[in-house]
């Protein structure tokens, strides 16, 4: 594949090759060095609408190719693979199960799985700038979100008014 900027030969060109764009290149740098999110990368690459674009470029077949050509040369480099990271991972949480420690037996699980891609986080960041904001402005916001979570919420805690105990209940537990 041709580097970014690289021209291509009318060769390559009449085969379909597509050379990569320095944004492209950018949001895979983002994506895969840089530990961040598909849309973090893509809005940290200029794109306007991220999430849109992020899920367009991990599916254009040039794009794609790149990913893994640097993956794969991440792997000569730092000798690392999903295979082995799996398997580490694992031990790791045999290991922590054996010597009763869960809560590092379930992280290391939880690793293991989102190495192999069998769990995703589906947390978003949503950045908006409110320096311009007045006081005012922030405060309003802040009350819808309120409303919004208030009508999501439901109340379950028990009137203790309705409860009502059965003498005979209260005796049967006293035996």
């Amino acid at each position: 594949m041709p580097k970014v900027g690289e021209n291509l030969s009318k060769e390559a060109h009449a085969a379909g090759q597509r050379r990569l764009k320095p944004q492209q290149q950018e949001f895979l740098n983002n994506y895969l060095h840089k530990d961040m999110t598909q849309t973090e990368a893509a809005r940290q690459a200029g794109y306007k609408n991220p999430t849109v674009y992020a899920v367009r470029l991990l599916q254009n077949p040039v794009v794609q190719e790149r990913l893994q050509e640097m993956r794969l040369e991440a792997q000569a480099r730092f000798g690392v693979t999903v295979d082995k990271s799996i398997r580490d991972l694992k031990k790791m949480r045999d290991d922590a199960w054996q010597a009763g420690k869960i809560s590092e037996a379930i992280r290391a699980e939880e690793l293991r799985l989102k190495a192999a891609g069998l769990l995703i986080n589906k947390q978003h960041v949503v950045k908006e700038e409110i320096t311009a904001n007045t006081k005012q402005d922030i405060a309003n916001k802040l009350a819808d979100f309120k409303r919004l979570a208030e009508s999501r919420m439901v109340n379950v805690t028990p009137d203790m008014g309705i409860i009502e105990h059965d003498p005979q209940d209260i005796a049967e537990d006293s035996e």
